[in-house]
């Protein structure tokens, strides 16, 4: 489908940034490379502490297309991404999130807008995702381009697909998430997902089997920092898959990988015995299963740990030792 330049729907992208100074010049010429013409570009400056903001106001010069939005504090992560998303103006048609160090190819907007037109009930258009030496996001079969939302949902969940790996790699549909109160619910780290499951209830998926963003991997950045230390991934899918497998499971489906989450979740909990692991990683493991309205089975934890002690005694003591050892040691 090609679009005159007078007749290409806008398309909004919103940058969130924290001390993110030595991306801007890369953002910026990520955007000014783009093939598709008619898009508006805001970078929120989440109150800074490093030179973002000087470095958005020497990168944007005189480029009207361009905004910049400076925070009066610092917010939290997801709260910063609603102020970015509360950037998009009604006329917009379509908008998408450019995380700090990802990077979106020169036709990414113009393929996946255009994929998007072609089917009015696609509220989310993914792509594939080169993430380091590795293309991912591309489960999917080739040639085909639409899915219905409850189908990605459901291959999600059971762990068959996974098009949200990260902001970056999805572009809305505003007639499916303008509605929202809050883009994101600001309770949860992994919202983001949340909002994808949500609004393919109602829309459909579209994917452009391509790759189409560069992922980038700042081992640095708060959300690293944040999940990494209590592995909070998995408490972060056992939630979303008691929230939203009912809706796309049957019940058999629905248990059998209930058990495959909470299986590998267990193993990892008998590992950290072996860690000694401070009272506010149990606390937070603890509040995780009572999100989800399951009970934390100490029992099963201490099983999981002896099972593994049983079958790889060497490591499982090596993580007891190295518990002992000051921080740093090894």
């Amino acid at each position: 489908m090609d679009f005159p330049l007078t007749d290409q729907p806008l398309v909004t992208v919103v940058s969130p940034l924290y001390n993110g100074e030595r991306y801007v010049p890369i953002l910026i010429d990520c955007m000014r490379a783009q093939t598709w013409t008619n898009w508006r570009y805001v970078i929120v400056d989440n109150h800074s502490t490093d030179g973002t903001n000087q470095a958005a106001q020497d990168c944007i010069g005189e480029d009207s297309r361009i905004t910049l939005v400076r925070n009066p504090e610092t917010y939290g992560v997801i709260k910063n991404h609603n102020v970015a998303f509360d950037q998009v103006t009604a006329d917009c048609t379509w908008f998408r999130f450019l995380q700090a160090d990802d990077v979106l190819t020169a036709d990414c907007l113009q393929r996946s807008i255009e994929l998007g037109e072609k089917h009015p009930r696609v509220g989310v258009v993914g792509s594939w995702l080169q993430w380091g030496d590795e293309v991912t996001s591309n489960q999917f079969p080739e040639g085909v381009n639409f899915f219905s939302g409850r189908e990605v949902s459901r291959r999600t969940l059971l762990g068959e697909v996974y098009p949200f790996l990260t902001p970056s790699a999805l572009l809305w549909r505003m007639a499916a998430v303008r509605h929202r109160p809050t883009f994101f619910d600001e309770r949860y780290l992994y919202s983001d997902v949340m909002a994808c499951y949500e609004v393919l209830r109602e829309w459909d998926f579209g994917v452009v089997n391509v790759v189409l963003t560069d992922v980038g991997r700042d081992e640095a950045s708060v959300t690293n920092r944040v999940t990494k230390s209590f592995n909070k991934l998995l408490g972060s899918n056992l939630h979303l898959f008691t929230r939203y497998g009912r809706e796309v499971l049957d019940d058999a489906a629905y248990q059998t990988r209930l058990e495959q989450r909470l299986a590998d979740y267990y193993a990892y909990l008998g590992r950290s015995l072996f860690e000694r692991r401070e009272p506010e990683f149990w606390a937070f493991h603890r509040d995780m299963f009572a999100q989800c309205g399951l009970p934390l089975d100490r029992t099963r934890v201490r099983a999981s740990a002896m099972e593994q002690l049983r079958d790889q005694p060497r490591w499982m003591l090596s993580m007891l030792v190295k518990s002992f050892l000051p921080q740093g040691k090894s």
